[in-house]
């Protein structure tokens, strides 16, 4: 992909989109668009900016083949609630920020552009994908590898639910909407705040950063605040709270990870967001060995190899397409 030098952050934001939506991604691309994201908060901004808006958009069930091959433009949204995909079409910058500037009228032809019913949304992150996200109340959602989650923004309403992985949110103040997240039985709700909430095999967490969320065991209806600084868990049914570092909440939106005495079994799960080769933990005693570390998404192999040097262990990788990783104690 190209794009002009000195272009707009809002314009290289809609072209890297079109490159994204218009097929997989070379290598090569993928990493110009992380060091592009990473350059500057203003580039990450226009792109979350720029995913909201398609993300807002839904073909209509009208549109047949021929309407689709005489479009200039046209990509997909992120997800579709309905069974039946469009084809998919590059989109260059030009085309999509005409589209873009023609959202305000009640039909366009020949595509015709409608809101999904009831304001929701969903989101879905593949394997050691990030996205950044802007909600039209104002606030902003940074979603993991390999996560879910579904928005209900509207009047008097600001619901989310999250159905697997993790999702970093940056919560734009507003006291007449609470704003709630749903995800493994537990509730966190705040007004204005940062906050993660993180799915686990062992139960969900929620990482406060900014101010102060409310968590709910939904079961049993108890509840805890948890302030900045603050982390709260539901496991086996109990809900507690500790003291964390600023490091430990979403360090994977800086491309990093950071592991403080976490069961290896925990470390290994989170990795998978991330590493498409996947990783199988063989041996069961090593499943609850603590694990600190601290390492970025490119350093995943050599950290995994360290790791399984200090736990007496080695690596083994599968033969077949996918390569999986094998962490076994030495014989």
């Amino acid at each position: 992909m190209t794009k002009e030098d000195g272009a707009p952050p809002i314009e290289q934001a809609l072209e890297w989109l079109a490159c994204r939506n218009g097929g997989a991604m070379s290598i090569a691309e993928r990493r110009a668009f992380d060091a592009w994201l990473a350059t500057g908060p203003e580039n990450a901004a226009a792109y979350a900016e720029a995913e909201a808006l398609w993300a807002s958009l839904d073909w209509s069930e009208a549109l047949n083949s021929d309407s689709l091959q005489r479009a200039s433009s046209a990509v997909l949204p992120l997800e579709r609630p309905v069974k039946q995909r469009a084809p998919s079409l590059r989109l260059s910058r030009r085309g999509f920020a005409a589209l873009a500037a023609g959202l305000g009228a009640a039909a366009l032809t020949p595509l015709a552009v409608t809101l999904a019913a009831d304001n929701r949304r969903r989101f879905v992150t593949e394997v050691g994908e990030i996205r950044h996200l802007a909600l039209a109340d104002g606030s902003r959602v940074s979603l993991g590898g390999q996560s879910r989650l579904t928005t209900r923004i509207g009047d008097g309403v600001r619901k989310l639910r999250l159905d697997g992985g993790e999702a970093y949110f940056d919560v734009a103040r507003d006291e007449s909407r609470v704003f709630t997240v749903i995800g493994e039985g537990l509730k966190a709700e705040a007004l204005g705040t940062i906050f993660e909430v993180r799915l686990t095999d062992l139960g969900p967490e929620v990482f406060v950063e900014e101010g102060r969320v409310r968590v709910t065991e939904m079961a049993t209806g108890r509840q805890l605040i948890a302030a900045a600084g603050e982390w709260a868990s539901l496991r086996d049914g109990v809900l507690t709270k500790g003291v964390i570092t600023s490091a430990t909440v979403a360090p994977w939106r800086r491309q990093r990870f950071s592991f403080i005495d976490q069961p290896l079994a925990e470390v290994v799960g989170e990795l998978n967001r991330y590493y498409r080769p996947g990783i199988r933990i063989i041996t069961p005693e090593l499943r609850q060995r603590k694990v600190t570390a601290a390492f970025t998404i490119e350093q995943i192999p050599q950290a995994l190899e360290s790791l399984a040097q200090e736990m007496n262990g080695r690596l083994v990788r599968r033969s077949g397409p996918n390569g999986e990783i094998e962490i076994v104690l030495k014989s």
